[in-house]
């Protein structure tokens, strides 16, 4: 796989394009992976979905720079190449089996799980980021801990109702930063 460098870029797209190279070098490997994983009967046919990806990449990597996690766009604009040749496959066969056949192997549970935990766990870590510390704190004791807020009060050393005011303020905020971007935060 050759990397999404090449053609000549003018100076005020240099930190994009070096980003789509940084991009490259950290994710190519992983998202091969994947792809494989979704499409396993051509190896080489995922080899040119992953070049595909990167070459989109490349295309939008002025607005992918700043993009809020250009990694879960990746393994989107992947799955999505893979899931229509898998369409197209199905539809030159023009038998109804073959569609059974081909969406049999691009549901993959274990696959498209995984995709999803990394997308939704990517989406909910810049959600958090968002919060302020304090709030932060106590969801993550509250929730990632599982530890009542009598012992999150106690660990934090706050008020009770300390606990129960950031907990419910961070809540609204991460719901409304999980809207923010296309997640419903229920």
């Amino acid at each position: 796989m050759a990397s999404p460098s090449g053609g000549t870029a003018s100076p005020g797209r240099e930190p994009a394009a070096r980003f789509v190279r940084t991009l490259f070098d950290e994710n190519s490997a992983d998202l091969l992976r994947y792809v494989r994983r979704i499409s396993p009967e051509d190896p080489g046919r995922a080899e040119d979905l992953v070049q595909e990806t990167f070459l989109r990449a490349w295309r939008h990597r002025d607005g992918l720079a700043a993009h809020g996690s250009a990694r879960a766009w990746l393994f989107r604009v992947a799955r999505n190449l893979a899931v229509d040749w898998h369409r197209r496959q199905a539809a030159r066969l023009g038998e109804s089996e073959a569609l059974g056949e081909d969406s049999a192997r691009m549901t993959d549970p274990l696959a498209e799980d995984s995709l999803e935990a990394v997308l939704l766990r990517t989406d909910l870590v810049e959600a958090l980021r968002t919060l302020s510390v304090a709030h932060r704190e106590a969801l993550v004791h509250l929730h990632l801990f599982d530890r009542t807020q009598w012992e999150t009060a106690s660990l934090l050393d706050v008020p009770l109702g300390t606990v129960k005011s950031r907990h419910h303020t961070a809540v609204r905020a991460l719901r409304r930063a999980l809207d923010q971007r296309g997640i419903d935060g229920r």
